[in-house]
């Protein structure tokens, strides 16, 4: 599978600065954004960790990576890594200390993603005009809908949307939940931090991605141009792979 990419991430209007972090490694077909949270640069440094090391360990590993449930299992296994890199950096320094970071992972395997995260940054697949959100979310607003608690609109209406149930960093382990997506031609994976997704609503999303077509570099400086507009309380990053 081919991929045509475009990253782009942005500190928005409110922030000093961003805790955000995007990665990608072409020749291993994988995508990972990351969205950092703590005391002051520490949610940077979280980030800035968790896709590095996954990228690291992805790249160190993936030749004897040879079949799909190898390389689902290494996928895990760099989230894991980078979780108990966090949370030992955050326990060695008094600076890091509750220093924790959402992460999504997108690897293109043959005529599939796998797809791993933690948190409540999202993965999106857009095809045939239209959006499908393909994770879900780990975080409280999402639980009480789960659990019959409150509507999908009067969850978010009611409720935080970031307080995340999952996060690296946080505890020595980490539950990573892992899909295997099948990819077609013409198929876009839009993958977000929060700072988007809480400005713009799915239908907004999937009118944008309609209106930019295959010029998916313009679809991510559009993407961030309207979160900003709309407020752009938060960093903003966006991550968009097309399969050629």
């Amino acid at each position: 599978m081919q991929l045509r990419t475009a990253l782009l991430s942005d500190v928005g209007k409110v922030r000093d600065n961003n805790e955000d972090s995007i990665a990608e490694d072409l020749s291993l077909g994988l995508l990972v954004l990351a969205d950092g949270m703590g005391g002051y640069q520490a949610g940077e440094v979280a980030s800035r960790m968790a896709v590095t090391t996954i990228v690291e360990t992805v790249r160190e590993q993936h030749a004897d990576a040879k079949d799909l449930e190898s390389k689902c299992t290494l996928l895990r296994a760099a989230v894991e890594q980078a979780n108990r890199a966090i949370f030992d950096a955050a326990h060695k320094h008094m600076q890091y200390q509750g220093m924790g970071t959402t992460v999504v992972a997108c690897e293109a395997v043959d005529d599939r993603f796998i797809v791993g995260w933690v948190g409540d940054s999202r993965l999106y697949r857009f095809r045939d005009r239209t959006l499908k959100q393909i994770t879900r979310d780990h975080s409280l607003v999402q639980e009480l809908i789960d659990h019959g608690h409150y509507s999908k609109a009067d969850a978010h209406q009611l409720v935080s949307k970031n307080i995340v149930t999952r996060a690296l960093g946080v505890e020595s382990d980490v539950d990573v939940d892992l899909i295997i997506l099948d990819a077609m031609p013409g198929d876009v994976v839009l993958m977000c931090s929060d700072g988007l997704t809480d400005m713009m609503g799915d239908e907004d999303l999937q009118e944008m991605l309609q209106h930019c077509g295959t010029n998916i570099q313009a679809g991510a400086i559009q993407l961030i141009a309207e979160a900003n507009a709309r407020g752009g309380r938060d960093n903003v990053s966006v991550i968009l792979g097309r399969v050629e």
